[in-house]
């Protein structure tokens, strides 16, 4: 009975021990949904700037990013560093920009719906 129990304990613990991490997003870091929301704007303002304009106006790029920021209630240090600690966790990352590509897309197909 005790072998049983023994060996089930380090079965547990080896199952366990072999999980990947959990990574604990520290309070001061934008969530994943609104870091997916804050993406999908900066992604659209690129595109439209791009499409706009042959040469990118620095001005121009910096008042697109400030309304961005603004209309999500972050700032551009915040974005910034979430940024980076997404960059250090590329598996949540790759998440986001899961999301990202699948709200993308739903845009494009609203979009092409209306016309």
């Amino acid at each position: 009975m005790k072998k049983s129990i023994i060996l089930k304990v380090l079965f547990l613990s080896v199952i366990i021990s072999c999980s990947a991490p959990v990574v604990q997003i520290p309070t001061d870091v934008l969530s994943k949904d609104k870091m997916t929301s804050i993406l999908v704007d900066v992604h659209l303002a690129e595109a439209a700037m791009t499409l706009n304009n042959s040469q990118r106006d620095t001005a121009k790029v910096i008042e697109y990013y400030e309304f961005i920021y603004k209309n999500h209630n972050t700032t551009k240090k915040q974005f910034t560093e979430s940024y980076d600690f997404y960059l250090s966790h590329p598996e949540i990352l790759n998440k986001i920009y899961d999301d990202v590509l699948v709200e993308l897309s739903k845009k494009q197909a609203e979009t092409i719906k209306k016309h």
